[in-house]
């Protein structure tokens, strides 16, 4: 199959997924996420409930547009890269690449806000999924530090993920729209400007 169709065929999907969750969404604000069914957000995104299921397993991920956890290849090759920045950086970025492109909400963050008071399994939803992405990550960095002859170089690296996901939790905190907004810009001035304030934080602590 060539680059063009495969191409295409990822745009599809993309775009078939982009649609169930903007569907339950559209239904949700109108009849309220409860009563909101599987049966109706693929009739309005004008699919079977069949190829629902081939995009989300439940209504809870196509509301958050939860997807199976995975490494963008190019986010693997900037974070392999020792000219993109260092090691930690480097991780942060891996960390953010990794839930980029596994959630993403069509919903402002104060619409999130109200849907995750109301339903709270959905936070516990999202922390999984959270838990899931970090694992991803620290196993990849793991992988990576094998590498390296030095313990301390390794216990290093596991940390940096768990810091990195402090960060990313600031710079959600931060940018409550975030999880809305596809341009990467506009994500990669939120992520720099939390690194600064880590670095300060860790300057004085040091």
């Amino acid at each position: 199959m060539s680059e063009v169709n495969v191409s295409l065929r990822e745009r599809h999907r993309a775009q078939t997924s982009r649609e169930i969750h903007e569907a339950v969404w559209e239904l949700s604000r109108r009849n309220g996420y409860g009563a909101t069914t599987v049966e109706a957000i693929a009739e309005r995104a004008g699919v079977s409930r069949r190829t629902f299921f081939n995009y989300f397993a439940c209504k809870e991920d196509a509301v958050l547009g939860l997807k199976p956890v995975h490494i963008p290849q190019a986010a693997l090759e900037n974070y392999e890269d020792p000219t993109t920045g260092d090691e930690f950086s480097r991780t942060v970025r891996l960390f953010m690449a990794v839930l980029r492109h596994s959630a993403g909400f069509s919903a402002t963050g104060t619409e999130r806000k109200e849907l995750l008071a109301a339903n709270p399994d959905l936070s516990r939803k999202i922390g999984l999924h959270i838990t899931a992405a970090e694992s991803l990550v620290a196993s990849t960095v793991a992988g990576h530090s094998t590498a390296s002859t030095s313990t301390r170089a390794s216990e290093r690296s596991q940390a940096y993920v768990l810091m990195a996901g402090s960060v990313l939790k600031y710079v959600y905190r931060s940018n409550e729209d975030l999880t809305s907004n596809s341009d990467p810009d506009v994500v990669d001035r939120a992520v720099e400007q939390a690194l600064s304030v880590f670095r300060s934080a860790f300057k004085e602590i040091s």
